[in-house]
């Protein structure tokens, strides 16, 4: 147990040095994402709307002093706007920082019920199990994606964290508070989505109207003061025009995946979506042959590799540590392959800036696709696993 706890600590530093005091973070302060929250709940205590795209970025520039690209989050974000904007700005900058932190005890959580939940452990002895579980918490807490997130105040870890309650609500059949969940972490509709789509699938009708329905109700204020107009409407237009700023991009350097990879190399491609669509659909076909409770991993994965993301969406994606390394089990050339594929998906970005060598960053959408398909070919249970899950 002595290199699990060791990388345990070392997570813990990592997260603690870089995602809350800011070293190596240059002139950026802490939390700073959190303003545009607070700023478009100044705004829509008011009755305005942060939509309007010059409105807002005036408010940003007069409230917080930022040059701001438009308000990107839907309007069922607005209980979250709210109430960081009820104190100061460093008061709202507090508060999603421990917010986030939470959100990573959360995401913990996830792995440790999980594994309770996962047959194919049932034959690995419980000190390996155990270790397995503390290098999972490791990753998930030291990746520099999750120190991204906290440092810049993002809602990735906040989704992810309901977003994993809801599959493991699901996965127990408790329908309504799953929902509930799913509806709440759709204040990141790019990573709740697929998820969403799952569930669909799985005819899971009561879950998925009531998470409807929760992202109704959070959308209340906002439909009440601006109508749909100035809510749901004028969202879509806010986020075609956020889209088009210079940190949104396909081509810029944090925005993460295959289309943007394509786009890197000026090769332009239409949306990815029905790609993704049938990759779950596929996925979802062959369901029996994975442990269930694991496969929001390779969900997230497909989400973020054909969907719209940032970079630092890929933190919650460390949840997968776990299964693959149960499933690497005795294989030490698995085991070394995982291992490359993480260190090229984690290697900091701004090393290699500094060496001159920024478009090797762009291998990381390479390195998740290749671990996403070890996952596939590696993590598919035995018969006699398959009999458990029956039986179970």
């Amino acid at each position: 147990m002595i290199i699990p706890f060791t990388l345990l600590v070392l997570g813990i530093a990592a997260l603690v040095l870089f995602g809350y005091v800011g070293v190596g973070r240059g002139a950026s302060s802490f939390s700073f994402d959190a303003l545009y929250f607070y700023v478009s709940g100044e705004m829509w205590e008011i009755g305005s709307t942060p939509y309007d795209p010059v409105q807002f970025k005036g408010q940003m520039d007069a409230i917080a002093n930022i040059q701001s690209v438009s308000y990107a989050y839907p309007p069922n974000s607005a209980p979250f706007s709210l109430a960081l904007s009820v104190g100061s700005m460093g008061l709202a900058q507090i508060i999603i920082g421990a917010i986030n932190l939470a959100a990573i005890f959360g995401i913990l959580a996830f792995v440790h019920y999980a594994i309770r939940m996962d047959t194919s452990t049932a034959t690995v002895p419980v000190a390996e199990v155990r270790a397995a579980e503390i290098v999972t918490w490791a990753v998930i807490i030291g990746n520099p994606f999750t120190a991204h997130v906290v440092w810049m105040g993002q809602t990735t870890l906040f989704s992810a964290a309901f977003l994993l309650g809801s599959w493991l609500l699901a996965h127990k059949r408790l329908d309504l508070l799953a929902g509930i969940f799913l509806g709440v972490s759709a204040i990141k509709p790019q990573l709740a989505f697929l998820v969403g789509f799952w569930f669909l699938l799985d005819r899971r009708w009561l879950l998925v109207v009531v998470s409807a329905l929760t992202v109704i109700v959070m959308s209340g204020w906002p439909l009440w003061v601006n109508g749909l107009d100035g809510s749901w409407l004028a969202w879509v237009h806010s986020l075609r025009d956020y889209q088009e700023g210079g940190y949104n991009t396909l081509v810029f350097k944090h925005v993460f995946g295959l289309r943007s990879l394509l786009a890197a190399q000026g090769i332009l491609i239409p949306s990815m979506l029905p790609v993704a669509l049938a990759g779950v659909g596929l996925l979802y076909w062959f369901r029996a042959y994975y442990q269930p409770v694991w496969l929001i991993g390779p969900v997230l994965s497909i989400s973020v590799l054909f969907l719209y993301a940032h970079d630092y969406d890929l933190a919650p994606l460390a949840i997968m540590t776990f299964p693959l390394l149960i499933a690497a089990r005795g294989r030490p050339l698995v085991i070394a392959a995982i291992i490359a594929l993480a260190v090229v998906i984690y290697f900091p970005q701004r090393i290699w800036e500094r060496l001159d060598m920024a478009d090797f960053a762009r291998s990381r959408e390479v390195a998740l696709f290749a671990l996403l398909s070890l996952y596939l070919g590696i993590c598919r249970v035995t018969k006699r696993e398959q009999n458990l899950k029956v039986a179970s």
